[in-house]
């Protein structure tokens, strides 16, 4: 027997005359790096099954964002809870397979340097430009605000029907956006602050002017056309 296989077998004979814990603290000793990359392997790897199954997100139904609206700090959200759902119950949007998001918990100062405000800024940037928005709700400044993120890179009169755009453009709804490298006025938003939906949820106060955006970069600017026309009904 050489010398190595002699020290092994004694290795062996002194490892079974430990005790548990003995052997514990040997086995850690030898083996603790082994151990530790294996268990960060196996924690990655649960990570990763549980992130694409269990909690991976519901794709969007619709995903709309109302800015600085009276419910900002409400703690009772029941009225806007009951109000996305029964658009979703109109769209026949399955919320069990579909997100359906009415997100008034942003406020926006655009002469302000918070960070909290900052922080909702970027949070509104990245939904708009990965497609997680489809219709922002604002003033005129706020909404103007967004089309150096390329939110309206489809007009509004293209984005919607033709009779729809001509009845709200009758009405003077249409907010025109002066474009001043163009010298033109081009439509941005819709006037919704006397929609009876918007109105019966008391979004904001009567005195308010807001208007309503469409985001072209949406994969879902069809829900929003017809959330546009469910606003404008009479409850």
């Amino acid at each position: 027997m050489s010398i190595r296989e002699e020290i092994r077998e004694e290795n062996k004979k002194n490892f079974k005359e430990m005790t548990f814990s003995q052997k514990i603290k040997h086995f850690w000793h030898y083996y603790k790096i082994h151990t530790c990359v294996a268990l960060g392997l196996i924690a990655f790897i649960v990570y990763l099954i549980l992130h694409y199954t269990v909690f991976k997100p519901l794709p969007f139904g619709f995903a709309g964002y109302a800015l600085n609206t009276n419910y900002y700090v409400a703690e009772d959200l029941s009225a806007v809870d009951n109000f996305i759902k029964d658009f979703a119950a109109d769209q026949n949007i399955n919320t069990e397979e579909y997100q359906v998001v009415f997100d008034v918990s942003n406020a926006i100062d655009l002469e302000s340097t918070d960070m909290l405000y900052m922080a909702m800024d970027m949070k509104l940037v990245n939904a708009g430009e990965n497609g997680d928005m489809d219709v922002l709700i604002g003033t005129a400044e706020q909404l103007e605000y967004y089309i150096i993120n390329g939110f309206y890179q489809k007009p509004l009169d293209e984005l919607l029907p033709e009779d729809l755009y001509k009845e709200l453009d009758e009405q003077g709804l249409i907010y025109y956006y002066e474009n001043k490298e163009t010298g033109s006025k081009e439509p941005l938003g819709i006037y919704i602050s006397d929609a009876p939906r918007i109105k019966e949820l008391a979004l904001y106060n009567e005195d308010t002017e807001v208007m309503l955006g469409i985001i072209a970069l949406s994969p879902r600017t069809d829900t929003a056309v017809e959330f546009v026309r469910y606003i404008f009904e009479t409850p």
